[in-house]
């Protein structure tokens, strides 16, 4: 390769850098990378919230419908809120949700997820 165009690829490379998209690609490379870690200390308190209410609520769906979207490969961030404002409105379930919510590696693993853009 020829000084030339060795010049026209640091510009180019350059050039991106000036607008943040490669310090955003890493940023997105580096969160993708950690999601599988921030899901796991996130766990959803999935049994305690079932245990909490009476086997016919309609809410137990609602709390399978959280745990499968948080441990999908690409979670979606705003289903992850939808269901736990939901689940956060009942009077059994408003404690368990909160201190879930409210932990900082939940709120980490969330803050990711809205990162990347999922």
């Amino acid at each position: 390769m020829d000084e030339k165009r060795k010049e026209e690829i640091r510009e180019g490379i350059d050039d991106a850098d000036a607008t943040g998209m490669v310090a955003g690609e890493e940023l997105i490379t580096q969160a993708e990378t950690m999601l599988p870690l921030l899901r796991q200390q996130a766990a959803l308190p999935h049994d305690d919230l079932h245990a909490a209410l009476p086997p016919e609520h309609d809410a137990h769906a609602v709390i399978d419908e959280l745990h499968a979207e948080i441990h999908r490969p690409a979670p979606s961030h705003d289903a992850i809120k939808r269901h736990t404002t939901h689940l956060r409105s009942l009077p059994e379930l408003e404690a368990i949700i909160v201190t879930w919510w409210d932990n900082p590696t939940t709120q980490r693993f969330i803050d990711t997820l809205a990162q990347i853009g999922v």
